[in-house]
């Protein structure tokens, strides 16, 4: 690697761990732990300059290394998002319990990896410096409701009740209050953490919440939009913010009408396979049927969350038992799976660098009869083994890559999740053909999603026209299916990098298979696309296609 391409990514990383601290917070990243995002205005537009001339920078690099050319363009792809990302992330996503505040600090606030004392004093001081944080949101919300930029109303309303549940509970019964004191300190010092840390809820984060949820009903929720105008492009410059988002979250210039139409070719693909699998038990071969039935017998979902656990340990501990055989090298760190009543169907975080902290494989069990029994086994290897836990653990454990590479590339990170969930069927994880209905309702999802997304942001959708298209072209219920179009609204673009990111994988794979023949080793492709950690998808092409050439 040149000296000139390492100088451009360390000052690039540099710069991110100095500003963006909601990410810092999600890699257990300490040395800044005291810190927020500065979300002033000058700051704000500070930040995103400088993201785009790193970008730009990037761009313009001549690599004649292949090293060079994959951390360029992984520099350029991954600068280009930082600043994409920030654009009305105050306004419009903060607001929101799928994307915002809320879903930034859990359970994100309460899993650092603490060693040292000076790690609890910049933990306590982070929360007392909670509330000056918000008051620079609670600015950024009034710049909003002058410029026509809010989130909608029902969004505003739902974060409030949230944060209603949050402060009618005792500090001490709060999550935050759960994080483990610093390793290193001594036994007084560790008999006092837990009082400090309630402290500093009672006195830092719960009057930032209280400002937070005030704000919210005085600025924010008169101005909200209604469920008719949910996308981009209902605001001043909002088809421009789509198409950054586009770009961001898929690394590839693709226009949001191809994506949408790529979208439903792939939901009526869907449609075939549902009648091989699901037909038989069903025995039925109407698509409607299949996805009445199975998204309303009551018999098809959890009654309670002890059950849906013990299935999340099962298929994870399945998973981690049959890795060895597609993948060299493994990842030193484990996987756990942990159940919460908060944000986010499911999600996965990484380990800590130092190893302290797992990874973690999060699903929501705050309403069991939200789960059809069948869906738990995908989303377990999607989120955790063969899923993103091989994907950034490896990453984290690589000393070879860059920091850069162990950074959230959409397309790449999604993509390879979304591609695990078939995999695992080829190592044998579904235990039946109800496991597999499982694969292709995530499969509805993620190509539902291209054609949503962009309905919402670049066709003008409604709410209630997404809602209705994934309820007659999947058998997910109307519950979830609620609250996947409420994650597009307030995320746009993400949801499009999962379908695109498999497709990349699996054409690469194909046409590897083809190239190769019997020779063909899954474990060497796999570790060709994860051997560099988050990449863009055409660097992936490049990558996969060189390892061919050595073949």
């Amino acid at each position: 690697m040149t000296a000139t391409v390492q100088a451009l990514a360390d000052q690039y990383w540099e710069f991110r761990l100095e500003h963006r601290h909601f990410a810092n917070l999600s890699r257990g990243e300490l040395s800044r732990l005291e810190r927020w995002d500065d979300l002033s205005s000058d700051g704000i537009a500070a930040s995103r300059e400088a993201f785009l001339r790193f970008a730009a920078e990037a761009a313009q690099v001549t690599a004649e290394e292949p090293s060079d050319r994959i951390l360029a363009e992984t520099l350029a792809a991954a600068a280009f998002m930082d600043a994409s990302v920030t654009v009305w992330w105050p306004e419009l996503q903060a607001p929101s319990t799928q994307s915002g505040l809320l879903r930034s600090l859990i359970p994100a606030l309460y899993l650092q990896p603490l060693v040292t004392a000076d790690h609890g004093r910049r933990y306590l001081e982070k929360l007392a410096g909670f509330p000056a944080m918000v008051e620079q949101l609670v600015d950024r919300l009034r710049e909003g409701r002058a410029a026509g930029v809010a989130p909608l109303s029902r969004h505003v309303r739902q974060t409030m009740g949230k944060l209603d549940e949050i402060l009618a509970r005792p500090p001490a019964d709060d999550p935050v209050a759960t994080q483990p004191a610093p390793a290193e300190l001594g036994t007084n010092e560790a008999a006092r953490w837990p009082a400090e840390v309630v402290e500093g809820i009672e006195m830092g984060l719960r009057p930032g919440l209280v400002r937070f949820r005030e704000a919210l009903a005085e600025i924010t929720l008169p101005s909200g939009r209604p469920d008719d105008r949910p996308g981009l492009c209902h605001l001043t410059g909002g088809d421009a913010v789509y198409r950054d988002m586009v770009r961001s979250h898929t690394t590839l210039e693709m226009e949001p009408e191809a994506i949408h139409q790529l979208g439903l070719e792939r939901v009526g693909m869907l449609e075939d396979e549902y009648r091989v699998v699901a037909g038989p038990l069903l025995d039925t071969n109407e698509v409607a049927e299949i996805y009445t039935r199975l998204r309303d017998d009551p018999g098809l979902r959890y009654a309670g969350s002890d059950e849906l656990v013990a299935d999340a340990l099962r298929c994870l501990d399945k998973a981690t038992a049959a890795m060895g055989g597609w993948f060299d090298p493994l990842p030193r760190a484990p996987c756990e799976a942990h159940p919460i009543d908060v944000g986010s169907m499911a999600y996965y975080y990484p380990p800590s660098a130092d190893g302290v902290r797992p990874g973690i494989f999060f699903f929501n069990v705050a309403d069991p009869t939200a789960w059809a029994r069948f869906q738990i086994p995908g989303i377990a290897y999607h989120e955790g083994i063969p899923g993103h836990h091989l994907q950034m653990a490896l990453a984290v454990e690589n000393s070879g890559i860059h920091d850069i590479h162990r950074n959230y590339l959409p397309a790449f990170c999604e993509g390879w999740g979304l591609y695990t969930e078939r995999l695992s069927d080829e190592m044998g994880l579904y235990e039946d053909d109800w496991e597999r209905i499982g694969m292709l309702t995530a499969d509805s999802l993620r190509a539902g999603r291209l054609v949503v997304d962009t309905g919402i942001h670049a066709l003008g959708w409604s709410r209630r026209k997404a809602i209705e298209f994934l309820a007659d072209h999947s058998p997910m219920s109307l519950h979830e299916i609620t609250e996947e179009i409420d994650r597009y609204i307030a995320t746009p673009g993400q949801a499009l990098s999962y379908m695109i990111g498999r497709l990349e994988i699996e054409s690469l794979r194909a046409e590897s298979e083809a190239r190769l023949g019997p020779a063909f080793d899954a474990k060497s492709f796999h570790g060709t696309v994860l051997g560099n950690g988050a990449v863009p998808l055409a660097t992936l092409r490049s990558m996969v296609r060189d390892w061919l050439a050595a073949h």
